[in-house]
């Protein structure tokens, strides 16, 4: 994450497959001086990625690829809740307040 505007997402399956993507995209294509467009035009295969990635760790069977693909592209003020929505969507549990529990 950067400045809470933009995040590069990196996930790695067991079998080794690797996948990244890219959140706040306007922002990202700005930052690496990149057309939008070409941003955009991956976000199908890394929605795809992304979904497989969270399927072997167990979660995920009742997510869509195009949920997926709508978090990808949609913009949020800090990019840190935009990777929280990907996270829920892709089915991952809600992480534990560890200062709750003790």
């Amino acid at each position: 994450m950067h400045d809470s505007d933009v995040a590069l997402v990196s996930g790695l399956e067991p079998g080794g497959n690797e996948w990244d993507a890219w959140l706040n995209l306007r922002i990202a294509a700005g930052m690496l001086d990149r057309p939008l467009a070409e941003l955009d035009a991956s976000v199908p295969a890394d929605a795809r990625r992304a979904l497989a990635w969270a399927r072997s760790a167990g979660v995920g069977d009742g997510a869509a690829a195009t949920t997926i693909e709508e978090v990808m592209r949609s913009h949020e003020t800090f990019v840190e809740e935009l990777f929280g929505t990907l996270l829920d969507r892709l089915g991952f549990p809600a992480a534990s307040d560890p200062e709750a529990d003790g």
